[in-house]
């Protein structure tokens, strides 16, 4: 063979190789239907460097979700996709600061990532994936954030930003600074059994797509916060449309699951409303290992980190033996959250670690930002709701489950005595529970005398209306102005900004002689008059009563500063007392 031909030969295969060597390989899922060839060790690195183009950039909303779907394809089991193959991000915003986040496995071949952006402007990103042994994918880009418009905002306040505390610790508000009023509702079983998301028939019942139909209903009354569970690790049988939580306990997790998961908070945060999310209850960190609690929380805030939402570490952490598995575990969770979402954790009044308030065993620590109560009793409710108030430095609480309507003693007129009596004794938010909705359709505690009615026969119950009226009673108020205030009025809770406003709530003579507030208070009430002393105060005051279980309003009398008053609620049971400084 002449040298020339050889030559030339050497050179085209060493063309050919250089080819196929930097041929791209992992490619992104919406973008390139062909799938890539080969295992995922075996593919090389995509180029770090994004082709330059005079396109525009991708558009999303300042807090609204950016997705990035990877397809990356090789032979491994569904055990190795979820504890072995990771993907994580950088994101950097336009004023240079950096947000690490993890993806997600999402079944198959897919991987996705997440991310709102928190400032309007141009966001650029850096993609890798990697099996444990080989960097598989490197990839970078960018986005255009845009900040929502004045309708957007007013259709949905979800696009003020994720909730914070206020900058006095005292209660929650929006990114923008825009207070947060809590009134929830418990859905807890909501995404752990299969319901309709549109319309079809029903063996009995209306013909409703049932979650929409809820949600629907809880957003016209008012409601802003939807709890609900994540997952069940512990009980396969606890199913939604996906299946389980996991296909294989606790070492595969389960897509298909969260993919209704997913539908489940977005249909929350359309409705302007923010989900409160229990990634499993406590019997999850009593029987799954430290490490099988970290991957499953690592996979669920990845998956879940873009909406707006709060994570409670566990539920009813007061059966665990050890609280530090509790609080290993949100020591954990903290080191993840990297995009700033509230944390909290689920007390219970029973053993072997019994709590009204979170606040009683994890007081002061840094992975929790604010406190939840669950009470049962009608005395705690008041007691220990101001002493968290009355802790320093201020911590906001909400009293997160009470008793629910429909259970035991609890009927719509107690109902509405805690849900008023946390409001004015300085809470951040109160949660309301209806037996029927919580559990949603399944029995309570294996006690047949709770037996719940069907969701749709509840859903409209007159004590879920008595939430809707302390929502509206509020709105028009500053309220987040208000606190708890003492030696004002000779009964009743008050809340107050001295020489501004006063609301003086008198609950009900014979709902408080039931309960144990003799015990605490040391004092019974004495009917519906109540004194007022402004003595220490100028200026001339309107006054108003409002009706809790009608939402009627009567005027009253024009009082002035510097004296006191005795006057008496036109209605019989609880009332409210309304007094204002006149402009």
């Amino acid at each position: 063979m002449p040298k020339q031909i050889s030559h030339l030969l050497v050179a085209i295969l060493v063309l050919i190789a250089f080819m196929t060597l930097f041929a791209p390989s992992c490619n992104e899922a919406p973008s390139d239907p062909l799938p890539p060839t080969g295992t995922l060790s075996e593919l090389p690195i995509a180029s770090a460097t994004p082709a330059q183009t005079s396109e525009p950039l991708p558009e999303v909303m300042q807090w609204g979700m950016f997705e990035k779907a990877l397809l990356l394809t090789g032979a491994y089991t569904d055990e190795q996709r979820y504890q072995e193959i990771t993907v994580r991000a950088e994101f950097v915003g336009p004023d240079g600061r950096i947000y690490p986040v993890n993806g997600f496995w999402d079944g198959g071949d897919i991987w996705r990532v997440r991310f709102a952006p928190v400032v309007p402007g141009e966001w650029t990103y850096t993609l890798e994936a990697a099996d444990g042994q080989d960097l598989l994918l490197a990839q970078t880009g960018s986005f255009l954030a845009t900040p929502p418009t004045a309708n957007k905002l007013a259709q949905n306040p979800n696009y003020r930003g994720f909730l914070k505390l206020s900058e006095n610790g005292r209660y929650l508000t929006y990114a923008d600074g825009t207070p947060f009023f809590w009134m929830g509702d418990t859905a807890w079983r909501a995404n752990l059994l299969p319901m309709s998301f549109v319309p079809q028939p029903a063996v009995e019942g209306p013909t409703s797509a049932e979650f929409p139909t809820y949600l629907a209903d809880r957003q016209a009354k008012g409601f802003t916060v939807i709890q609900l569970v994540a997952g069940f690790p512990t009980e396969p049988e606890r199913v939604n449309e996906g299946g389980s939580t996991f296909l294989n306990q606790f070492s595969t997790i389960n897509p298909a699951h969260f993919h209704w998961l997913d539908q489940r908070l977005q249909a929350i945060l359309e409705q302007g409303m923010v989900p409160v999310v229990i990634g499993q209850w406590q019997l999850g960190v009593g029987t799954m290992t430290a490490e099988q609690l970290q991957q499953y929380w690592q996979y669920l805030i990845a998956r879940t980190q873009a909406y707006n939402l709060i994570w409670i570490v566990t539920g009813e952490y007061g059966f665990e033996q050890d609280l530090n598995d509790i609080r290993a575990l949100g020591e954990f969770i903290e080191t993840q959250n990297t995009t700033n979402h509230l944390m909290t954790v689920h007390p219970t009044p029973n053993d072997p670690n019994p709590s009204f308030s979170s606040a009683e065993h994890f007081w002061g620590e840094s992975w929790l930002d604010f406190h939840l109560h669950q009470t049962w009793d009608t005395a705690a409710v008041r007691e220990t709701m101001l002493t968290d108030y009355g802790r320093t430095p201020p911590t906001a609480a909400v009293n997160s489950e009470s008793g629910y309507d429909g259970i035991s003693i609890w009927d719509r007129e107690r109902v509405r005595l805690e849900a008023w009596t946390t409001y004015m004794s300085g809470a951040a938010g109160y949660t309301y529970g209806v037996n029927g909705i919580w559990n949603w359709n399944d029995g309570c505690c294996d006690d047949e005398r709770y037996e719940p009615p069907r969701w749709y026969e509840i859903l409209d119950a007159p004590s879920s209306g008595d939430m809707q009226r302390i929502v509206d009673f509020f709105a028009p108020l500053p309220w987040w102005k208000l606190e708890p205030a003492t030696g004002v009025a000779s009964d009743g809770y008050v809340l107050a900004t001295p020489g501004e406003r006063y609301l003086i709530y008198l609950p009900d003579l014979s709902l408080e002689t039931k309960s144990a507030r003799l015990w605490w208070g040391k004092r019974w009430l004495v009917e519906t008059a109540v004194s007022i002393d402004l003595s220490q105060v100028n200026g001339t005051f309107s006054t108003s009563w409002f009706d809790p279980a009608t939402g009627e309003t009567v005027a009253g009398e024009s009082i002035a500063g510097g004296q006191a008053y005795q006057l008496t609620s036109p209605f019989t049971g609880d009332a409210l007392l309304h007094i204002w400084l006149e402009e």
